[in-house]
This record gives structure tokens, C-alpha cells and sequence, in this order.
């Protein structure tokens, strides 16, 4: 997240296209309000929330919510249009978005969106996988994601905790008082805890502490919700169809088999790529998928390892 922070600057200026994925919770909406709020453009913000059922456009909140033709926003529209959930558009309307997308790029004659839209989008799971199978259209799906964020939840970045924790606590008492700082004990349990509702979870502990300054109650309460977060946990996970869950599964074999072949080859990748028999660069787009990256240092046992997320 630091790495992140550090490279939002950029991206917010450099105009790419920007897709994020990450579970439900995980920050893609206010990551997106950052970037188009440091894009300096000083252009709107059009956020569009792509349903099953069909896209709907929230310009003022959910009272001037009305169906919305997503191409006809995108080439029509300046400054950053914010796709959200869109792994959620129908067959018809990746189509139909590609499609403006394409006639847009074609009158600015710059093979892109156009310079005075920007193209934010946010998915909750990783499309590369159903794409690869002909499942999502790639045209669109590469035209969307020329920057890509991953954004992990917030159990495998518990160091973020305590900071995020006290920028929430100043957020929520702002104009109505400092309350006590956190004490240690409380910062503790918020670290000891796995999160499965992310950061809007920690966000309405924040709101908690603001309105009660009680820090032995929120810890009672965490230690309760810690016995029930694992039957949370596999809730979500049966809810997936079988056909969801065996791609997970897929997805981590896949990632070990490549990365004992990528050590067994001392991270020759080239090497690694014969011995799987696939094409360097198929190995390297597989790799981006995983999210396997080599550490600069080598290992204690004089091995490079990866970082797998």
C-alpha cells in the first residue's frame, strides 16, 4: 500500500485507463476518488454501477439513479467515468461499451480513450482467468485494464491497521471533538482480528469508538465476532457455485506449480517455460495473474522466492 501510495501521483495524471480489482470492502471506490481527485483535471466524476440486472448511474445518489446507455456516457461524457463492478456487464453491454470505446478512439485517431475521458474500472475477482477462456470479451477487458491495482484485503495488510484505524477515528469525529487516542490494547485486538467486511468493517468500528470511547467493549465485541468469523468465511465460500470454487482451486495449483518450476529453475523464466512446456511470454502473463514477482534478494537457503498474494 505504500508502493501504492507512492505511485498513485502518476497514475492519476498519466490518464491510463485503470482497473482494480479486489473483494468487496477493500477501498476500489475511494482508490478511484483519489486518482480523479489528483488528476487535476478538475473535470467530474461519473460513477456508473454495473448490475446483473443492467448498468445504473448514480450522479447525485441513489434518488437520481436512472438505466443508463454506457456507451453513449463514455463518448459523450467528460472528465473520469468510474465503472464499478464491472465484471458484472452483461455479453451485450461489454459489446456495446467496446464498441464506443473503439468509435471514441477512432475520431481522436490516438488508439485510446479519448483526452477528455478517463476510464476508471473496478471488478470484484480477476478476470484474467475468464478471459483466457473466451468468457469476458478480451478486446474490452484490455482496453480497460492498461494499469491494473490489485487491492488485497485488509487480513494480509494488517501493518495499514493502525494508521487507517486513526485516520478513520479523525475522520468520524471531525467537528465534534478529538476522542481518546487508541490505546494499545485496542490497536492490539484490531490486529488480531481477520476483517472479512475489509475496510468497512474497520470503518464502523472507527464510528464505534467516535460515539462510545470504549475501548474493553469493541474488544469484547471483536473476540465475539473472531468465534464466528471462520463460519463467515466458509458462508461466502459455499455461496460461490461449484463452478467458481473449482477455479479458486485451479488457480492456487496452478500458482505452486509454477512457482516449485520457476525455483527448480532458479527463476530462469525461459528455462522454466520449457520445462512446463508453454511459451515464455504465456509464462509470463500467468505469472502476472498469480501475482508471483521475484524478490530482488535471495532467501537465506540462497533461493529466490517469490511473493505470492
Amino acid at each position: 500500500m505504500k508502493d501504492l501510495e507512492r505511485r498513485a501521483g502518476f497514475i492519476a495524471r498519466s490518464g491510463l485507463p485503470v482497473w482494480i480489482e479486489g473483494t468487496s470492502g477493500t477501498g476500489k471506490e475511494a482508490l478511484a476518488e483519489h486518482l480523479h481527485e489528483f488528476s487535476g483535471t478538475g473535470t467530474p466524476l461519473t460513477r456508473i454501477v454495473c448490475r446483473q440486472s443492467g448498468p445504473m448511474l448514480y450522479p447525485g445518489g441513489p434518488q437520481g439513479s436512472r438505466n443508463v446507455d454506457l456507451g453513449e456516457i463514455c463518448s459523450k461524457s467528460g472528465g473520469t467515468v468510474f465503472l464499478k463492478n464491472v465484471n458484472r456487464l452483461s455479453p451485450a453491454e461489454q459489446e456495446q461499451l467496446l464498441l464506443a470505446l473503439e468509435e471514441v478512439a477512432d475520431l481522436e485517431g490516438n488508439g485510446g480513450p479519448p483526452a477528455g475521458v478517463r476510464i476508471l474500472s473496478s471488478a470484484t475477482e480477476s478476470l484474467e482467468p475468464i478471459v483466457s477462456r473466451g468468457e469476458w470479451n478480451p478486446a474490452l477487458y484490455h482496453r480497460l485494464s492498461v494499469y491494473r491495482i490489485c487491492l488485497p484485503p485488509l487480513r494480509d495488510r494488517r501493518e495499514d491497521i493502525p494508521e487507517l484505524f486513526g485516520q478513520m477515528v479523525r475522520r468520524a469525529a471531525k467537528g465534534n471533538g478529538a476522542p481518546p487516542a487508541p490505546p494499545s490494547r485496542l490497536l492490539d485486538a484490531l490486529m488480531e482480528y481477520d476483517w472479512p467486511g475489509n475496510l468497512r468493517e474497520l470503518q464502523n468500528i472507527a464510528r464505534t469508538y467516535v460515539v462510545m470511547a470504549q475501548a474493553d467493549e469493541i474488544i469484547a465485541e471483536l473476540r465475539d465476532r473472531s468465534r464466528h468469523t471462520p463460519e463467515l468465511l466458509q458462508v461466502q465460500q459455499d455461496r460461490r457455485s461449484l463452478k467458481e470454487q473449482v477455479k479458486g482451486v485451479s488457480q492456487r495449483l496452478e500458482s505452486e506449480i509454477i512457482l516449485q518450476t520457476l525455483e527448480r529453475h532458479h527463476w530462469n523464466r525461459r528455462r522454466a517455460a520449457e520445462s512446463l512446456q508453454i511459451s515464455y511470454r504465456s509464462l509470463l502473463y500467468k505469472m502476472k495473474s498469480c501475482n508471483l514477482r521475484i524478490q530482488p534478494q535471495p532467501a537465506p537457503e540462497g533461493k529466490v522466492r517469490a511473493i505470492c498474494r
